[in-house]
């Protein structure tokens, strides 16, 4: 390349253009805006020995500036990569296809099901049972027993008619000590039959209470074949019928644990030990507490929205009982065969003067 004296020019000259720059090839070199973004209050146009200055001060100041940046982001590379994991397992989700819990139908009333009848009854104050036993035909009362899980009950007869009103009687079970929540129960001919949550039975013989008390014991079976740990979420009991003969017609339970909430699980009482009978299959979207009760070797299934699954536990064909269509909302908790068939529900309703209370339900 070849110089004139056109291109040489001194930084002290008088003829320096305005546009000239001094700069060294070891440094960066910035335009104007790059400069007035990081704060460079120096004029660059200017070109003088102060100008150097401003420039390399330019340059000092932004490297100052990314060292900060790249430290703040290091800081964030934890927080980035739980990010990254949580949007991972976002988009696997939604690749294997919503969750269970968005696959669960919403049961809607049978538009054939008849209406529910709600018996007239007066109920003691804060009173939710959970459970609901009708008395055996062979005692020949027309009642039933509402109990809560702690042992707190009342026995109700059926009314007759729609419009009879009838009364409650309270009672508390004694004996129940640490023998943990009741499960589920039944009521024989010889009284109350308990399973707790924990596996434990216990008999209150009678069918009444005495002064509000009904005393219960150990029950003179032996312990429920259940794993260590385990919780019982629903349970129920058939006693041994009284022309029994043969040992495979002994008692029967039904048990649902916690951690198999699909499964009833069937025992026989043989020779004083209990012994595997088979399995019910409990359909999905039971609830968290389905409700079981024999109804002969039939074992009844109630949903929390109101359906009744009857399952055979012998031959048989399995029966469905439909959910009442009077679109009122409901907790169903329990169900039991009352006299000449008719079949009872238990259910909890919320009212906005006494808080949930409980109903007992037929339908023609």
């Amino acid at each position: 390349r070849h110089f004139t004296p056109a291109m040489v020019h001194l930084s002290a000259g008088s003829d320096l253009p305005e546009n000239y720059r001094l700069f060294s090839a070891s440094k960066a070199r910035y335009t104007d805006e790059a400069a007035v973004a990081h704060g460079v209050s120096a004029d660059l146009s200017a070109v003088d020995d102060g100008s150097h200055g401003a420039t390399a001060s330019a340059g000092g100041h932004r490297r100052l500036a990314n060292d900060g940046a790249l430290e703040e982001l290091l800081k964030l590379v934890p927080e980035l990569g739980e990010l990254v994991e949580k949007a991972t397992a976002a988009s696997s989700s939604q690749e294997a296809g919503p969750s269970k819990e968005l696959l669960q139908p919403v049961s809607q009333p049978n538009f054939m099901a008849s209406s529910a009848r709600v018996q007239s009854v007066v109920w003691p104050a804060l009173f939710e049972p959970k459970l609901l036993l009708c008395a055996p035909k062979s005692i020949g009362q027309n009642k039933i027993v509402a109990l809560t899980p702690r042992g707190v009950g009342a026995i109700v007869p059926v009314a007759q008619h729609d419009d009879e009103q009838v009364h409650a009687e309270t009672f508390a079970l004694d004996g129940l000590n640490m023998a943990g929540k009741i499960a589920g129960a039944a009521w024989t001919q010889q009284g109350l039959r308990l399973i707790t949550s924990v596996g434990k039975m216990l008999q209150c013989d009678g069918h009444s209470h005495t002064d509000g008390r009904w005393p219960c014991q150990a029950s003179e079976h032996a312990p429920l074949p259940i794993p260590a740990g385990s919780e019982l979420v629903a349970a129920t009991f058939k006693e041994l019928p009284e022309d029994a003969k043969a040992a495979s017609t002994g008692p029967l339970v039904a048990l649902v644990l916690k951690n198999f909430p699909n499964v009833a699980v069937l025992y026989r009482s043989i020779d004083g030990a209990w012994h595997p009978e088979g399995e019910v299959h409990v359909p999905p979207h039971s609830g968290s507490r389905p409700g079981l009760a024999f109804d002969g070797d039939d074992l009844l299934i109630t949903f929390s929205s109101g359906e009744v699954h009857r399952r055979p536990t012998t031959r048989g064909t399995p029966g469905f009982h439909a959910m009442p269509a009077d679109g009122v909302a409901r907790e169903f908790c329990s169900a039991c065969m009352a006299g000449q068939g008719k079949l009872l529900r238990l259910a909890l309703r919320q009212s906005q003067s006494s808080g949930w209370g409980p109903e007992l339900i037929t339908m023609p």
